[in-house]
C-alpha cells in the first residue's frame, strides 16, 4: 500500500497537499478542500506514520489519522516535528474547568468540561471539534494531558445504563480526578472539596500492647484505603458504628459511607474493650480472624492484608507453599516446600526444603491424611505447619507434580551428556562458568540499615592472574548508562558491550543479569522488603543452576594447542573441479584459486595438523560460491562425510539457501535449517530429559538424538549455536563455516565461546575485515581455526603491534613475523587484484571541490564566535564542548541552517541551491544520470536530510526517491519490506534514485542495478563507506560504477568536510594493509584549529596559564594534567571515569614507563592540602598495575594550591611526587597548553557532545 501510494506520484502531476481537521482527526489528501500544506516532503512523514501504525491509507490516496493516534505519535520518538509538519494550530495555554451535577449516588450524576480558563478567568466558550478549540477566527489544539482528560470525561458521559451506579461513578471519578490534577484543570467546589469514600474492604492493623498478667494483648486497628488521619478518633468517639462519618480535613470534607457488611465487622470490633483482645481469644483471633469478627468478615477483610499486618506486628507462625521449578513446557524440574514464618512481602524467615521423589511422596500422603481428619496443623520435620484454606489446592499441585515426575522417560540421559568423549578435545569438562563480572550490594555505613541512601551497588571482577576481586561502585548514572548500553547492544545484535569504567567488554547476558539484579534489589530496598541472606542464596542458586561446556580458553596461557606444522606443501595450480556444480555457473579465476586453497588446506589436516582457514576476500567477490563449491567437492569426494555446519546472521542464511539452490546440483547437499521456527520439531520435550540434567545441571535445551538426519549442510545462527551448545557440540562436523565471522572476534562473548566448543575437523572463518579495531580480532579468529598458533592472548597482545603502531625495527620485525605466521591460512584478495572482468570503479573527484556558500560561511563564523564564549558564565552558548561545535560544522557543510533548527521546512529550490552546494551539485549530477537512463544510490544517515533530498529530487525530476533506513522492516510478508522495495527499485526500468542510510547496507542488500553511488554525508569509517559502495560494485555489476564523495571547500581554510575527507582517505590507505584494520575516526583525530579560518584560530586557541588553572573546575583540571603529561612525551594519556577512578585521575604511559596522577583543586588561594592525595594515588596503584601489567608506574599528586608538611612527609614515605602551584606554573610555561588540547583529552567519544 505504501509503495503504491508513492508510485502513483511518479507518474501523475503532483497536486498540492491539503489537510482537513474534524472531530475524528486529520485527513491528508491531494484533492478537494482543506488547508494547503507548504511542503511536498509530507509523504515521507505519512509513510512513516503508516508503517508505524499511526495512520491509515484510504482510497484515492487519502491518509487519515485519528486524534488518539496523533497524540500517541507525538509521544513517540521521531515525531517531534509532526505538529509543525502538519501545521497544527498552536497548543492552547488555557486549562479545562470541570463541573458536576447531582450526587455520586444518583443515576444521572455527571461530570462535564464546563469551559476553559486562562489564569483565574474563563475565556469565551470555544467550540470543541475533536481535539480543537475553536472560537471566532482563533483555533487552538488541546495539550496531550488535556486530550487524555477530555476523552475520559466524554466516555463517562456516554456510559451505558448498567454503568450508571454509585460504584462506577466513584471508580470513574477517581480516574478523572487524577487526570484533572495532571492537566491542571479547575474543579468546581464539590469536586475540589468533597471526597466521598465507601470502603468495601477493611485493612486490619494489629499492634502489640503491654502484656497484662503475662497475657498477650493485641490492639485491632480497622482502617481502609484513603482513610483520613482522624478516622480512629471519630470511630472511637461514638458508642455505636455510624452509617456516615463526616471528617473535616485541611483539603475539605471527606465523607465516609459505611456499607452494611463493613458495619457488621466494625460492630464486632466495637464490642472489644478499647479494640483489644488478650489471652486465648487473642491467639484465636491471630489464627482465624474470620471466626472472631463474624460472617461478613470474609467479604470485608483481605486475608493477604491481614497476614501482612500479622507480620508487621511480629506475630509469626509457620506455613508452607509449594515451590516448584518448572521449565518452559511446565515440567517440574524440582519440587520443594517454601517454609515461611510469615507471609506476604519479605518473610521474616524462609527456607526451601527440596524434596526427593520419595520424600515428596511421603509428605503428600501425610498432608492428605491430615486434611481428611480436619487437622489445622501438621507437624513435619520440626515445623508446625498451619493448614489453611488453600492447603487442598497445594496438595493437588504437589500430587500433580509428583505424578508428572513419575511419568518422565529420558530421551537425553545424564551419562550421555556428561560423556566428554563425544565433544572436541578442547572441552575440559562440564561445569558452571563463573561470570567475569558480578553484582554485589553493600551498605555505605555498616551500622545503619538497608535504606536507599545507605545502599551501594558494586560490580566486582577478578583480574586475570589475580585472586583478589576488585569492586567498582555503580552509581545511579552509571547504571543508567549500563541500561542504555544494553539497549543499544540488543538493537545492534551484539553479544558484548563496552563499559568505559570497566577493564574489558561485558557479555550482554552478564550485563542484563547485573542490571536486573540491581533493579530488583533497589526496588526491594525502597519498599523495605530486602533480605540480603535470601538475595545471596537466590543468586547462588541462579549461578549454580545451569552448567555449560568448559572451554580451554588460551587467554593467559596456551591451554589447548592444535599446532600446525610449518612445512606446508606448495599450493597446486588448479583445483579438483566438483562435478556437482550447476552447469549454468562457472567459477571465476580468483574463485578457482580460492577453491584450490581450501582443498589444499583441508587435505593438509592429517600431515600438517591444519585445522582451518580465514577467507578474508573483499566484499562482493563471491565467498559463498567458493565455499559451496568446496562443500560440493567434499560431499562427492567422500559420500560418508560428516555433516557441515554454517553459522551466520539470518539474512545471510537465507542467501546461503538461495545460492545453494542456484549453484549446486539438486540432492547433492541436503540442507537442514536449524534456527527459528524450524527448531520446534527437532527439540527434545522437557519431560524427556534426564531428571539429573534438569535438576542438578539446570540443562533443559536439547535437540533430539539424530536430529541432523540425512542433511549434509546445517544452517544455524550464532544465537542458536549459543543456546543449544550441548546438542551442536556433541555432533561431529566435517566443516564449520562462520560467515560474517566478526561476530566471534570477542574472546569473552558467549557466541565466540560456543563456536570454539564445536567438534570440527576443518573450520573456516569468513570475513571481509579480519582486523577491525585491534589485533586481538585476528587472534580470536585464529584461536578458532587453529588454536595455539598465535599463542596465548595476553602474550600475543604484548608481542605484536599493528604496522602503523610499530615504532622501531624490533616491532616492525615482529609485524612481519606475524604476517608470515598467518599467511598460509588466510586468503585476502581485493577486487582491484582479482576481479579483472568486473567493470571499472571510477572515483569522481570533481565533487570534492564544492565551494562554500556565503550562507554557510556566515553560519560557520557565527558558530565559532559562539564557541569562543563557552567559558563565559553570562553568555548563552549552544556548544558545551568542542565536540558540539564539530558536529554542527559537519552539518553546516551539508545542510546550512541555524543551530537548533533540525526540522526541514522546504524553501524555494533556487534559494536553497544557492546556499547548499551539495544539493546544487547533486541535482545537476542526477540530471546527467537521468540523461543516461541510469540509476543512483544516495547515502545519507540523517533522517531530516533524507526527507530534504526526497523533496527536492521529486520537485526537480517528478520522481519519488524511496528512503530506506536500517530499522525498516525486512519481514518477507511485509508489503513494504526493505528487500521488496529494493527489488522494485532494481526492476523499474530507466532512471531511478534510492536514498539509503549507511546502516541499511548490512547483510544481503545488493543493488547492482545502480551504477552511481553518491556519499552525500560521510561516515566516521572508510570501511563502512566502502561496504556501502560495494552494494553496487560487486560481481553481477554490468556497468562502470561511479563513486562520488561530496566535499565542501573554502579557498582560505580547510572546512570540516575537507578535514574529514583527508582523515578518511588516510585511514583508507592504511587499511590497505589488512593488519592495520579500519576503526572509526575519533574526536581526537580532529583539531578545531584545522577546520576554521586562520584568522579565528588565534582567538580560539585560548592558552591556559596559572591564573586560569586556579579557577578551573575539577574535571577540566584533570584534563589539564593529561595535556601536560602528553606534552611531556607520553604517548597514551587518558582521564579515568569521574566516579570510579580507583584513586587515580590521569594515566600517562610511554612504552614500559607510566605515571599515575591524582589531582586536587581548590578555589581558596593559599590553601594547604593534606595527604588525601597521597592516600588516593597509592591506593589506586595496584589496580592500574593490573590493568597495564608491563608498565612501571610512578605516582604524582597535582594541585593548583599547595600541600602541607604532613602531605610532603607521607609523599616521601610512599614515593609520590607532589606538584603544587609553584611547580605547576613552571610546567605551564615550559609546556604551553590550550583549552582545546585539554578538551580533546577530556571528551574522547562523539557521545560526549551532549
Amino acid at each position: 500500500m505504501v509503495f503504491s501510494f508513492f508510485k502513483k506520484a511518479h507518474t501523475e502531476p503532483a497536486e498540492p497537499w491539503r489537510r482537513q481537521l474534524s472531530d475524528k482527526g486529520v485527513v491528508i489528501h491531494r484533492s478537494g478542500e482543506g488547508t494547503l500544506l507548504a511542503g511536498e516532503m509530507l509523504p515521507a512523514y505519512l509513510a512513516q506514520l503508516i508503517d508505524d501504525g499511526f495512520a491509515n491509507q484510504e482510497p484515492n490516496d487519502e491518509v487519515s489519522i485519528s486524534w488518539n493516534s496523533i497524540y500517541e505519535a507525538l509521544r513517540s520518538p521521531g515525531y517531534d516535528e509532526l505538529a509543525e509538519v502538519l501545521e497544527f494550530p498552536p497548543f492552547t495555554s488555557c486549562v479545562p474547568a470541570l463541573e458536576s451535577r447531582n450526587s455520586l449516588t444518583d443515576d444521572d450524576f455527571s461530570i462535564a468540561v464546563s469551559g476553559w480558563r486562562s489564569g483565574q478567568h474563563f475565556v469565551e466558550q470555544p467550540e470543541v471539534l475533536g481535539a480543537l478549540l475553536v472560537r471566532d477566527d482563533q483555533t487552538e489544539l488541546m495539550r496531550p494531558e488535556h486530550w487524555e482528560l477530555f476523552t475520559e470525561v466524554v466516555a463517562f458521559s456516554r456510559r451505558a445504563p448498567d454503568q450508571r451506579n454509585e460504584k462506577v461513578h466513584r471508580q470513574t471519578w477517581g480516574r478523572i480526578r487524577s487526570l484533572a490534577l495532571k492537566a491542571g484543570a479547575k474543579l468546581d467546589d464539590f469536586l475540589h472539596r468533597s471526597v466521598v469514600l465507601t470502603p468495601e474492604r477493611l485493612d486490619i492493623g494489629l499492634r502489640k500492647s503491654a502484656p497484662i498478667a503475662d497475657d498477650s494483648v493485641i490492639e485491632i486497628e480497622p482502617s481502609f484505603a484513603g482513610a483520613p488521619p482522624d478516622w480512629f478518633e471519630r470511630f472511637d468517639s461514638s458508642r455505636e458504628v455510624l452509617d456516615r462519618y463526616d471528617i473535616v480535613t485541611p483539603e475539605g470534607i471527606v465523607q465516609v459511607l459505611i456499607t452494611p457488611q463493613v458495619k457488621t465487622v466494625l460492630q464486632e470490633v466495637k464490642r472489644l474493650p478499647l479494640r483489644r483482645v488478650a489471652g486465648s481469644r487473642a491467639q484465636a483471633f491471630i489464627l482465624n480472624p474470620f471466626a472472631t469478627l463474624g460472617p461478613d468478615a470474609q467479604d470485608v477483610i483481605d486475608e493477604g492484608q491481614f497476614e501482612k499486618a500479622r507480620e508487621r506486628a511480629g506475630l509469626q507462625y509457620e506455613r508452607f507453599v509449594p515451590n516448584i521449578g518448572r521449565d518452559a513446557t511446565g515440567y517440574p524440574l524440582r519440587v520443594g516446600l517454601l517454609i515461611e514464618s510469615a507471609s506476604a512481602a519479605g518473610p521474616a524467615s524462609s527456607e526451601t526444603e527440596w524434596l526427593t521423589d520419595e520424600e515428596l511422596a511421603k509428605f503428600v500422603a501425610r498432608l492428605e491424611a491430615s486434611l481428611a481428619k480436619g487437622f489445622q496443623l501438621l507437624g513435619w520435620n520440626g515445623y508446625d505447619l498451619e493448614l489453611q484454606g488453600e492447603t487442598p489446592s497445594h496438595l493437588a499441585e504437589l500430587q500433580a507434580a509428583l505424578e508428572q515426575r513419575r511419568k518422565s522417560e529420558s530421551m537425553v540421559s545424564y551419562a550421555q551428556v556428561h560423556d566428554l568423549s563425544a565433544y572436541s578435545s578442547r572441552i575440559e569438562g562440564i561445569g558452571v562458568e563463573k561470570p567475569y563480572y558480578s553484582p554485589y550490594i553493600t551498605k555505605k555505613k555498616d551500622d545503619e540499615g538497608w535504606f536507599p541512601e545507605n545502599v551501594l551497588p558494586l560490580i566486582a571482577y577478578t583480574p586475570e592472574g589475580d585472586t583478589e576481586p576488585i569492586a567498582v561502585p555503580a552509581t545511579k548514572d552509571a547504571l543508567e548508562k549500563l541500561r542504555e548500553a544494553i539497549t543499544k547492544a540488543e538493537a545492534a545484535g551484539q553479544d558484548t558491550l563496552e563499559v568505559p569504567w570497566l577493564p574489558k567488554p561485558m557479555p550482554l547476558e552478564e550485563a542484563k543479569d547485573i542490571a536486573g539484579t540491581f533493579d530488583e534489589v533497589l526496588d526491594e530496598v525502597k519498599h523495605k522488603k530486602f533480605d540480603p541472606e535470601r538475595q545471596a542464596a537466590e543468586r547462588k542458586e541462579k549461578l549454580g543452576a545451569k552448567k555449560t561446556l568448559i572451554l580451554r580458553s588460551n587467554i593467559q596461557a596456551v591451554d589447548y594447542d592444535e599446532q600446525r606444522r610449518e612445512a606446508l606443501l606448495a599450493l597446486p595450480s588448479e583445483p579438483e573441479d566438483p562435478p556437482g556444480l550447476s552447469s549454468d555457473f562457472t567459477l571465476l579465476p580468483h574463485q578457482r584459486q580460492g577453491l584450490t586453497w581450501l582443498q589444499h588446506l583441508y587435505k593438509s589436516q592429517a600431515e600438517h595438523q591444519v585445522r582451518g582457514a580465514v577467507l578474508a576476500d573483499d566484499m562482493g567477490l563471491g565467498k559463498t560460491f567458493q565455499l559451496l563449491a568446496f562443500m560440493a567437492w567434499l560431499a562427492e569426494k567422500d559420500l560418508d562425510v560428516a555433516p557441515m555446519l554454517v553459522v551466520a546472521p539470518v539474512s545471510l542464511l537465507e542467501n546461503w539457501m538461495e545460492e545453494a539452490g542456484k549453484f549446486i546440483r539438486p540432492g547433492l547437499l541436503p540442507i537442514l535449517t536449524a534456527y527459528g521456527d524450524s527448531l520446534a520439531p527437532l527439540r527434545v520435550p522437557r519431560e524427556a530429559i534426564d531428571a539429573r540434567l534438569r535438576t542438578e545441571d539446570g540443562l533443559v535445551r536439547f535437540l533430539k538424538p539424530g536430529w541432523v538426519g540425512k542433511a549434509k549442510i546445517v544452517l544455524t545462527t550464532y544465537e542458536t549455536l549459543r543456546d543449544l551448545e550441548f546438542s551442536f557440540a556433541a555432533e561431529r562436523w566435517s566443516v564449520m563455516v562462520c560467515d560474517e565471522a566478526q561476530r566471534i572476534k570477542n574472546p569473552a562473548a558467549m557466541v565466540t565461546r560456543a563456536a570454539k566448543k564445536q567438534n570440527v575437523g576443518f573450520k573456516v572463518a569468513c570475513t571481509g575485515t579480519p582486523v577491525e579495531n585491534t589485533l586481538a580480532d585476528l587472534w580470536c579468529l585464529f584461536d578458532f581455526i587453529q588454536p595455539g598458533l598465535l599463542g596465548a592472548l595476553n602474550d600475543f597482545g604484548q608481542r605484536y603491534r599493528k604496522p602503523i603502531e610499530a615504532r622501531n625495527e624490533e616491532e616492525r620485525a615482529r609485524v612481519e613475523e606475524l604476517r608470515t605466521r598467518i599467511s598460509p591460512q588466510i586468503l585476502r584478495r581485493t577486487k582491484a587484484e582479482v576481479a579483472k572482468d568486473l567493470p571499472q570503479k571510477v572515483v569522481v573527484d570533481e565533487c570534492r571541490q564544492l565551494p562554500l556558500s556565503s550562507a554557510q560561511r556566515n553560519l560557520y563564523a557565527k558558530a565559532i564566535e559562539d564557541f569562543k564564549k563557552r567559558n563565559d558564565p553570562t553568555a548563552s552558548v549552544p556548544f558545551k564542548n568542542h565536540l558540539g561545535l564539530l558536529q554542527y560544522l559537519r552539518l553546516v557543510c551539508t545542510d546550512p541552517r541555524r543551530y537548533g533548527l533540525t526540522a526541514f521546512k522546504p524553501e524555494p529550490l533556487a534559494e536553497y541551491r544557492a546556499k547548499a552546494p551539495k544539493l546544487d551539485w547533486l541535482l545537476g549530477q542526477l540530471q546527467r544520470i537521468r540523461d543516461k537512463n541510469e540509476k543512483a544510490i544516495v547515502f545519507c544517515e540523517f533522517r531530516n536530510i533524507q526527507r530534504l533530498l526526497q523533496h527536492y529530487i521529486e520537485q526537480t525530476f517528478k520522481v519519488r526517491a524511496d528512503i530506506i533506513n536500517g530499522d525498516t522492516s525486512a519481514a518477507a510478508n511485509h508489503t513494504t519490506s526493505r528487500q521488496k522495495r529494493i527489488k522494485a527499485f532494481q526492476e523499474q526500468p530507466g532512471f531511478g534514485v534510492i536514498i539509503l542510510s549507511p546502516v541499511a547496507v548490512g547483510f544481503g542488500v545488493n543493488i547492482q542495478a545502480a551504477n552511481h553511488v553518491i556519499h552525500y554525508t560521510r561516515t566516521w569509517n572508510p570501511a563502512k563507506e566502502d561496504q556501502a559502495t560495494d552494494r553496487a560494485y560487486r560481481i553481477g555489476q554490468k556497468k562502470e560504477v561511479y563513486v562520488y564523495y561530496l566535499v565542501v571547500t573554502a579557498d582560505d581554510f580547510s572546512t570540516f568536510d575537507v578535514k574529514l575527507d583527508q582523515l578518511l582517505t588516510k585511514k583508507r590507505e592504511l587499511a590497505s594493509d589488512m593488519l592495520n584494520g579500519s576503526g572509526d575516526l575519533s574526536p581526537g583525530d580532529f583539531d578545531i584549529a584545522d577546520v576554521i579560518p586562520v584568522g579565528n584560530a588565534a582567538d580560539i586557541q585560548e592558552r591556559v596559564d596559572i591564573e586560569f588553572a586556579l579557577r578551573m573546575e575539577w574535571r577540566h583540571f584533570e584534563g589539564l594534567a593529561a595535556a601536560l603529561w602528553s606534552k611531556r612525551g607520553y604517548d597514551l594519556c587518558y582521564c579515568t571515569p569521574g566516579a570510579k577512578d580507583q584513586g587515580v585521575d590521569v594515566v600517562a604511559i610511554s612504552g614500559d614507563q607510566g605515571v599515575l596522577i591524582q589531582t586536587k583543586t581548590s578555589s581558596n588561594e593559599g590553601t594547604k592540602l593534606g595527604w588525601e592525595t597521597v592516600k588516593d594515588v597509592v591506593g589506586g596503584e595496584a589496580f592500574y598495575r593490573r590493568r597495564h601489567p608491563n608498565v612501571e608506574f610512578k605516582k604524582v599528586g597535582l594541585t593548583n594550591q599547595f600541600f602541607n608538611a604532613h602531605a610532603h612527609e607521607q609523599a616521601e614515605l610512599n614515593d609520590v611526587l607532589l606538584v603544587d602551584q609553584t611547580l605547576l606554573s613552571e610546567m605551564l610555561s615550559e609546556y604551553p597548553i590550550t583549552m582545546l588540547e585539554l578538551e580533546r583529552l577530556l571528551y574522547t567519544d562523539w557521545e560526549s557532545v551532549t
